[in-house]
């Protein structure tokens, strides 16, 4: 059985993969990956039909292989709605064996006056969304003996940063999501893995970081450089980084590898 599991990932032509957040950053880079990978690509964003760059960019990569592509708008905290689009990504495109877990949103906030509301959409979209998508994948992959999730978490799963309780609270908790994901896939070819990177440089940290120069009364660039400083290779992670990440556990990674979280900081020590 796992010799059969193993030869079926050297072909990558028909796989679904379905990306959250994938309009944007990391999910969009992973898709592009993917797509020009053989992979089918679902994508569900809040704003899918707004990113006609991004469906392109998609497309494009598809286009070489002839693949199939399907774009939803999605509240992933809308749980019947995550049901009725995951449903539909599979009548257009047969059984999603590919699932990342991209879409992420962060509030600021100290814990004395945290809005109750932003806490609740954090632990929303960074930790309930992903194990809603997981389980209206999950049988789909368990009937295919296949599957492969990928979550992303954060270096902030691992360390406190003041002001983002919520931030952290939830992407801690997706690291425990991964590993009973991985548990209970593993009679049934699924394994789960999960990614923690320090800043990427995507359109989310790109607020969170003129909010951050708004607050301290400096510039955006004069922010930036303290986030490079303070990376000992000097630089800021990309987003296709993250992706060459991804794509690997989607498609190359071995089976014994699951239930991992991967640090992706540039050497820094976490």
């Amino acid at each position: 059985m796992i010799t059969s599991m193993v030869s079926s990932l050297s072909s990558h032509q028909g796989k679904v993969a379905l990306i959250t957040g994938g309009m944007s950053g990391i999910g969009l880079e992973a898709a592009c990956m993917l797509a020009a990978r053989g992979a089918d690509i679902a994508v569900v964003s809040s704003q899918a039909q707004q990113y006609h760059d991004a469906q392109s960019r998609i497309n494009q990569a598809l286009a070489s292989h002839g693949g199939k592509t399907v774009f939803h708008n999605l509240d992933l905290r809308d749980r019947g709605q995550v049901e009725t689009v995951i449903d539909d990504v599979t009548s257009k495109l047969g059984g999603i064996s590919i699932l990342v877990n991209a879409a992420g949103v962060y509030h600021n906030g100290e814990i004395a006056n945290h809005n109750l509301d932003d806490w609740d959409d954090s632990i929303a979209v960074n930790l309930t969304a992903p194990f809603l998508t997981t389980r209206a994948c999950w049988d789909h992959m368990v009937k295919a003996n296949l599957g492969r999730i990928i979550n992303i978490a954060s270096t902030a799963a691992h360390v406190g940063m003041a002001e983002y309780a919520a931030y952290c609270a939830a992407k801690s908790g997706l690291l425990g999501l991964t590993r009973v994901t991985a548990l209970e896939g593993a009679p049934h070819g699924i394994t789960c893995n999960s990614i923690s990177p320090t800043w990427v440089d995507t359109p989310m940290m790109r607020r969170s970081m003129a909010r951050q120069a708004e607050l301290e009364g400096i510039t955006i660039d004069q922010q930036y450089a303290r986030v490079k400083n303070d990376n000992p290779q000097a630089r800021i992670i990309t987003p296709d980084e993250i992706a060459q990440q991804i794509t690997w556990l989607a498609l190359d990674a071995p089976l014994a590898l699951t239930g991992e979280d991967i640090l992706m900081t540039g050497g820094a020590s976490w």
